[in-house]
């Protein structure tokens, strides 16, 4: 065993082994002793814990209502712990933010608010948002319709019991509700503020309303169809609901669309007229382009509607339905250049594509900038009876090189026998690369073909195509995705945003003008009934009079 080096420790003076002394210089003993002299740590007893923990707590409670008082979902999420809020809802109550602070300030606001069924709507804009407001505005009024007064009161009720709540009372001091004046049709505030609830058409006269709120004003599709419903509604809304509104009063509307002449159809068609200015928010069922929050295709809220429950909604309640109640797109009922009973419908599982020859039609539009309009590339085949299907539709922006791409891959996909590009195109914008992807992809037997524009306006090019329609030779498929946005352009056509699709369509008639179609006859089996027709005739004779 070796003997370990002594060492001084500098407090005791005295000579220990050196694992006994600390770097420091101070031994462990020595260590030790003034470890006994440290104040030890104070020790919280049961009751100093529960008050600090009430204490945190208290402080989360006061955070969270300031946070109710001064946001929206904050104050939904309080009243309601199990919301589930998506992004739609996050983007709804921050326009409803601004559309209170606009009120209050006297800016007249004026909101719409297009929404699928089924999607929270009513929860945000009937319940929470009254009872927000109210809480930051006890002394304004609210008149609030929906298409049925027993739907308005129970809105009402269900407003007048957040109000009610104790919660809601620590949120908000100053608002409550006046004891003398509770009925559901219409209750006050200690502030001379209050909630007037009715049916679309009912009575509101000598009422007033810093916020007229008009929550689906339309039952069904039968009163949507109804014209006398629509034009009762209308003349509620200007003769009666209009006339209450106070000075600087805002106007929210939120619904689902049913018919291009609806309220908030009427009310646009208006607004181009001089009349109010509407800020519109459209939220479709699936995105027909990219948004912000969210790309094309993408549903609304799939924590609720996932694509694959739409597609059976699409596919339960048709293109129509879904298109206008899903989409915010609806279309007028017999449409313009095109009209509905010229649309007819096929179902692709009993086509037999074998026997049809196929033709491909493309609308371009250079660029991906928003300005632009969609390309399109439409497909139809074309039976022995000239009868035509839409087999096909692909719609999107596109620079040049993914256009060439899109374009080869769908000729790839139905091997067209005639591709038609408008005159121009080809040359002045993607000729180059499209004959260098077709050599290099071995597509040699691809054929485009200039379509000449000429002097022809979009609604001269489209008669070709209007004329078969109107014939009933034109077919489109029952449940297909396209189906239901280009039905609604071609009865929008020619006076919709987009006609991009009935270009495409427009071109393909023109194709079918210049090329000839084929007829194939019935292929005829020998029989012995051939014979009959020469022994019945007998043989020929000359008759008198026909010498």
């Amino acid at each position: 065993m070796t003997d370990l080096q002594k060492l001084e420790c500098y407090k005791c003076k005295k000579l220990l082994a050196e694992n006994l002394v600390l770097p420091k210089g101070l031994c462990v003993y020595c260590a030790a002793d003034e470890a006994e002299q440290l104040p030890q740590p104070k020790k919280q007893n049961k009751e100093q814990k529960a008050a600090h923990t009430a204490q945190l707590r208290a402080e989360q409670e006061l955070a969270k209502r300031i946070l109710a008082r001064k946001r929206m979902l904050p104050f939904v999420e309080k009243f309601n712990p199990d919301y589930q809020a998506g992004w739609v809802h996050k983007d709804i109550c921050k326009r409803l933010e601004k559309f209170s602070e606009d009120v209050a300030n006297k800016e007249s606001p004026r909101l719409m608010l297009f929404m699928p069924p089924r999607h929270g709507k009513s929860t945000l804009a009937s319940i929470a948002f009254p009872a927000w407001h109210l809480g930051r505005n006890p002394d304004h009024e609210f008149i609030s319709c929906s298409y049925s007064g027993s739907l308005a009161m129970s809105f009402s009720r269900k407003v007048r019991q957040v109000l009610r709540e104790p919660s809601y009372k620590k949120v908000f001091e100053e608002t409550r509700l006046d004891k003398d004046s509770q009925s559901v049709e219409s209750w006050q505030t200690t502030q001379a503020g209050g909630y007037v609830a009715a049916g679309v058409g009912g009575g509101i006269t000598g009422k007033g309303a810093h916020i007229l709120l008009i929550d689906d004003p339309i039952k069904n599709r039968e009163d949507a169809e109804s014209e006398n419903n629509r034009e009762a509604t209308w003349d509620w809304y200007t003769s009666t609901a209009y006339t209450r509104l106070a000075p600087g009063g805002g106007i929210l509307v939120i619904l689902t669309r049913w018919h291009d002449d609806d309220l908030a159809g009427r009310l646009l068609m208006a607004s181009e007229n001089g009349a109010d200015d509407w800020e519109v928010v459209k939220y479709p069922a699936l995105a027909e382009e990219d948004e912000e929050f969210r790309k094309e295709g993408d549903p609304l809220h799939p924590e609720r509607y996932t694509i694959e429950s739409l597609e059976k909604i699409q596919k339960a309640i048709g293109p129509r339905d879904w298109t206008a109640l899903y989409q915010q797109n609806p279309v007028s009922d017999e449409g313009d250049y095109f009209t509905r009973d010229m649309i007819q419908y096929y179902d692709p599982p009993d086509l037999d594509y074998d026997r049809l020859r196929y033709y491909t039609a493309w609308d371009l539009a250079i660029g991906q900038r928003d300005r632009n309009d969609y390309s399109v590339g439409m497909t139809v085949g074309i039976d022995e009876y000239d009868n035509m299907f839409v087999v096909d539709v692909i719609r999107g922006r596109y620079d040049g090189f993914e256009l060439v791409e899109k374009i080869l891959d769908f000729y790839e996909q139905w091997r067209p026998g005639v591709i038609g590009i408008e005159k121009g195109h080809i040359e002045m914008a993607i000729g180059p690369f499209l004959q260098k992807r077709v050599s290099e992809r071995g597509l040699h037997s691809a054929y485009f073909k200039d379509l000449k524009v000429g002097r022809r306006d979009k609604e001269a090019r489209a008669r070709a195509i209007q004329g078969r329609m109107q014939q009933g030779r034109v077919f489109f498929p029952e449940n297909a995705v396209w189906t239901g946005p280009l039905v609604a352009e071609l009865l929008r056509f020619p006076n919709g945003v987009h006609d991009d699709q009935v270009d495409a369509l427009a071109w393909v008639g023109l194709m079918m003008s210049e090329y000839a179609t084929f007829y194939e006859a019935p292929e005829h089996v020998p029989s012995w009934r051939d014979r009959l027709r020469y022994i019945a005739k007998g043989p020929k004779k000359k008759s008198a009079m026909s010498a």
